[in-house]
């Protein structure tokens, strides 16, 4: 028998019953967020305003913590942001006068169009609400870049942290992935 091996660094800071989210994933959703913002700060050169949208990091959190909830699903949450994005833009045009009556109207169609498409993504009200409340994000551009744009950037980091993580474990890893499919 060979001696037991040293934990990592990260299993002696966060021990495996404290961390649902292996190493990988939290890389990963650095990784995205780091992305968007240099995206972002690519447009402000370009366009001079910074497209960014803060409810990305919300639907970050939302894959990388639990990518088996519904609401992680690709379809969800760029489906969700982009449906949602296009209903607040649609409310501010008929409606934008008002602040109070457009964010109702908005919230409440955003949640009704996701449920009929079936992609309930909840951050994509958060992402709603903004362009109602904020004059700059009121513009048909907005609806591709950054949240159509945002939404695949996430969704794309997601998909190869989750290649990574079943193509090639690590000894941490491994021990989540059966947790995961044990479903404990």
């Amino acid at each position: 028998m060979g001696t037991p091996s040293r934990p990592t660094l990260v299993e002696r800071l966060l021990p495996r019953r404290l961390l649902t989210i292996s190493p990988i994933e939290i890389l990963g959703s650095a990784l995205a967020i780091g992305i968007l913002l240099y995206l972002s700060n690519l447009s402000e050169a370009t366009v001079g305003d910074p497209l960014f949208v803060a409810s990305l990091a919300a639907s970050i959190a939302i894959i990388f913590v639990d990518s088996r909830m519904t609401v992680s699903r690709t379809w969800d949450v760029v489906a969700g942001q982009f449906l949602s994005a296009t209903v607040a833009f649609g409310v501010v045009m008929l409606i934008g006068g008002y602040l109070e009556l457009a964010a109702m109207v908005t919230i409440a169609l955003s949640l009704v169009v996701m449920h009929v498409a079936r992609c309930p993504h909840m951050p994509a009200c958060a992402t709603a609400l903004l362009i109602v409340v904020t004059p700059s994000m009121q513009h048909p551009v907005f609806l591709f870049l950054p949240v159509l744009v945002g939404a695949f950037v996430v969704v794309a980091v997601a998909w190869g942290v989750h290649f990574l993580e079943v193509r090639f474990p690590s000894r941490w890893g491994r021990q989540q992935m059966r947790q995961r499919r044990a479903g404990g």
